[in-house]
């Protein structure tokens, strides 16, 4: 997959004070005096412009450590803007690529209808992104070229735009309210260290949780008249800030949302100290009754005195301590940890997992010989459900490079591995150590109220417990996956690192671990896609075990995937939803893209064997990834030969950075558009014309919107199959899940995100390891079902003509507002999902009465 555009986005206690205060505002003054666009920022040319500076990083961190000063203006035929950049380092600005290196400014127009995003280059260069109305974004040049220059200094650049009115709704600018505008700086945009070691930084003016992703949150941009004294906003910081504006101007500054203060003006000069330890900083100018200048800052506190206090609450323990703990939280084994919870109350429907976290952690004293054991869960009926039914992982480290997109702790060791407890285990001082604890509710298990624990034992003879109780719903989670899903694996890693020798690989030993992968993903209610890209394998482990298409002298084709077929009706028997069939990412195209001469007969020949063998309504052709926009004609082409000779068989496209759904190619039944850039109106125009739109997380979304990175909050990944649900998605696609670094599985940045496309690890033998971000994904899936359960429990009701009251209290709790909202507006708590589960449970059975 290509790196997708990464969104900028904001935390989620960011989130929530976005939601709270009130909205940004900018006024930009018209000028008599257009600048001379030469790439010298020259005081004298932009002092009747709007300035503006303390830009903040979109990870919710603070300010950016690279200043950026913004200035704006305009006439009746430009907007126009410069900046000033700072840069430790100008000798090796532009070595990322597109992004790199620029200001960004966004237009959106009144009723929200398109957004127009330029790009101003320290290379002097402007470039142009269009969005349309649903936020389906559309690269195209500008209609009018826009002049732009930049020149490069030591320690700083300086652009230069004039932004032209003719040729797009920039000249609806001059005729009405309801405009907004936004200003970013994107510095080392490829999301890895730049060479001298900076790590890569996205900043903005106002702080924007979701860029395209909460357009409605931009700053309102309002039109100063010729003669508009201007808001210069000149120094800002944590510890003071000084803007200028007019001497009839009024300031004022609300700390910590308590109570707003007024500002002294000082003949049209406002200066200020910021309080020590301010979390939220909002300004409001006003000059007479209209705001003309507002914005919030968000400082974040500085984790250290916290630390220090729970790191004498761990010293202080004696022995070895233990402490149950819930998915979401992320356990750091190199920061301190205390807890004393030694309950822990699950439940579930059968054939269900439930997940929690035991952890052991040590103050002054070493502890050796730990054993950890699951007793049986008996009910009081005498029901039992076996030890067997526990699996105790030890959590392991995968190591989170530097990026720019909110993470919870930046760069360093997450949990994630989960590698089987084996053997005893010993605790330094001061040491921490996660266990993660999956239980899975036996399908034969009897309904009712159980109770067990997990035992800790140590070499000294010493034992302590933690109680698990379970309550078993009368139903059962179905086997068969109800949300479509297709997560390729990726094969290659596990070759390079386990096979490396092409010629001599066993191929069966080879096919036999692809094997164990794809169980896994079966098992946690992914659907595997294996051998999914044969370019990147030996032909002849794609000819044992995957599918070969072999032309016979009569012009027709003979499919061989005696393995292949076995293997995917083995997944689909324990519970996948589909398959990956036919030539695929382009490995059967030549290299300028054409379709090939044989494509009707392989097509007429795959249909042919999936039909015969019964497994034609399972498969689905996924011919070509993110074609882009330039290759409309192509893909026309592409999926009217596999229509035409496979019409018993699915074609699935996937589309990123563009207008997807788009209106430009035929013939695809499962449209696959990244989240963050699926166009909704077309969305819901395909699926009211019976084709399916599935959705896909690849690199982007940030966070706060649902994604599976590495470093971002548990929340976010379980998070996935809520918005599948909430926004009538049909299916959600993968990218990769072990795609691994093949020289260190435990560090992982594809497209600069942590941990795409690594849901599974190696173990030291190849055997794949789950990760704790698989197992949370995995009760997303099960909330689906749950969903799924609690919509047939309805629809029986209803035709049954009962619980009227049950059936109202169904549907609302069916809207899911409970806990998520909007894409970057649901529950981070672990405690709102088990209540959803709980009280669908409730209702499931009122409504089968």
């Amino acid at each position: 997959m290509t790196a997708c555009r990464k969104m900028i986005c904001g935390l989620a206690g960011l989130a929530a004070l976005a939601a709270s205060a009130g909205t940004p505002v900018l006024t930009v003054p018209e000028t008599a005096q257009p600048p001379a666009i030469d790439g010298r920022v020259e005081p004298g040319e932009w002092r009747d412009a709007l300035e503006i500076t303390g830009f903040q990083l979109a990870n919710g961190q603070g300010r950016a450590k690279e200043e950026t000063r913004v200035f704006l203006k305009y006439d009746r035929d430009h907007l126009y803007v410069a900046a000033i950049a700072s840069d430790g380092n100008t000798k090796i600005l532009n070595r990322g690529g597109a992004y790199d290196d620029c200001i960004e400014i966004f237009v959106m127009t009144p009723f929200n209808r398109n957004i127009y995003h330029w790009l101003l280059y320290s290379r002097g260069t402007a470039g142009l992104n269009y969005v349309d109305e649903e936020y389906g974004g559309m690269d195209r040049q500008p209609p009018v070229a826009a002049a732009c220059k930049a020149t490069v200094n030591d320690g700083s650049w300086m652009v230069e735009a004039a932004l032209p009115a003719a040729g797009y709704d920039l000249t609806g600018i001059f005729r009405s309210p309801g405009w907004k505008i936004s200003c970013h700086r994107s510095f080392n945009h490829n999301q890895t260290a730049k060479e001298d070691g900076r790590g890569p930084e996205f900043s903005g003016f106002a702080p924007i949780p979701g860029q395209f992703q909460k357009p409605l949150e931009f700053p309102e941009l309002k039109l100063g008249g010729k003669g508009t004294i201007p808001v210069r906003m000149t120094k800002f910081s944590e510890r003071e800030f000084r803007i200028a504006a007019s001497p009839a101007a009024e300031l004022r500054m609300t700390v910590d949302g308590g109570k707003a203060v007024s500002v002294p003006n000082r003949n049209g000069v406002f200066e200020s100290a910021v309080p020590a330890g301010t979390r939220t900083l909002e300004l409001l100018l006003t000059d007479g009754a209209e705001v003309v200048f507002a914005n919030r800052w968000n400082f974040p506190a500085d984790p250290a005195p916290a630390r220090r206090e729970l790191r004498e609450k761990q010293m202080a323990t004696r022995g070895l301590g233990i402490s149950a703990a819930g998915s979401f939280e992320r356990i750091f084994s190199d920061l301190p940890y205390f807890g004393d919870r030694r309950e822990f109350s699950l439940e579930a429907a059968r054939n269900e997992f439930e997940n929690f976290q035991l952890v052991l952690f040590t103050g002054r004293d070493a502890v050796d010989g730990i054993t950890v054991e699951a007793s049986e869960l008996r009910s009081g009926k005498g029901g039992v459900i076996p030890a067997a039914a526990f699996r105790i992982s030890r959590e392991g480290s995968a190591t989170a490079l530097p990026v720019g997109y909110p993470t919870v702790r930046g760069a360093g060791d997450y949990p994630d591995p989960l590698f089987p407890l084996t053997g005893k285990l010993s605790l330094k001082p001061g040491e921490v150590r996660p266990l993660w604890i999956s239980l899975k509710v036996p399908m034969e298990a009897a309904p009712g109220n159980y109770t067990g624990s997990i035992r800790v034992a140590d070499g000294s003879g010493r034992t302590e417990t933690v109680a698990v109780k379970l309550e078993v719903y009368p139903f059962a989670i179905p086997k068969k996956h109800s949300l479509k899903t297709a997560f390729s694996i990726w094969e290659t890693s596990l070759r390079r690192r386990f096979f490396p020798d092409e010629e001599t690989m066993d191929v069966a030993k080879f096919t036999a671990l692809v094997d164990r992968y794809a169980m896994m993903l079966v098992e946690h209610r992914l659907t595997p896609i294996i051998f999914g890209v044969p370019a990147l394998l030996p032909k002849r482990v794609v000819d044992t075990s995957g599918q070969s298409f072999e032309m016979q002298p009569d012009g027709s084709c003979e499919v061989k995937a005696e393995v292949y077929d076995a293997l995917n009706k083995k997944y689909l028997e324990a519970g996948a939803a589909g398959f990956c069939t036919g030539p695929y990412l382009w490995h059967f195209m030549t290299e300028d893209h054409e379709v090939p001469a044989e494509w009707p007969a392989v097509w007429r020949a795959v249909n042919r064997h999936y039909a015969e063998n019964g497994m034609a309504k399972h498969a689905f052709a996924y011919p070509v990834d993110e074609p882009g926009n330039g290759l409309n004609d192509k893909v026309r082409k592409m999926t009217g030969v596999i229509r035409e000779n496979a019409p018993d068989l699915k074609i699935l496209v996937t589309g990123v950075n563009a207008n997807f759904p788009s209106r430009l190619v035929d013939n695809i039944d499962c449209w696959v558009p990244a989240l963050h850039w699926t166009n909704l109106k077309r969305k819901a125009e395909e699926q009211a014309a019976g084709r399916e739109v599935w959705q896909y997380p690849c690199s982007g979304p940030w966070y706060p919107w649902p994604n599976y990175h590495l470093d971002t909050d548990a929340s976010a990944w379980r998070a996935v199959a809520w918005v599948t649900a909430k926004e009538k998605f049909d299916g959600i696609l993968y990218w990769a899940t072990a795609i691994f670094n093949p020289d260190d599985p435990f560090v992982n940045n594809a497209n600069g995100v942590n941990g795409d496309g690594v849901l599974q690890y190696p173990a030291g033998d190849g055997s794949p390891l789950a990760s704790i971000r698989l197992k949370v994904i995995c009760d997303g899936m099960e909330d689906y079902e749950y969903m799924v359960l609690l919509k047939n429990a309805v629809a029986e009701a209803k035709k049954q003509k009962r619980s009227p009251e049950a059936v109202a209290e169904a549907e609302e709790l069916l809207k899911l507002d409970s806990v998520f909202r909007t894409m970057d507006d649901y529950s981070r708590s672990e405690d709102d999902y088990r209540n959803f589960r709980r009280r669908a449970a409730e209702l499931i059975g009122r409504l089968g009465r």
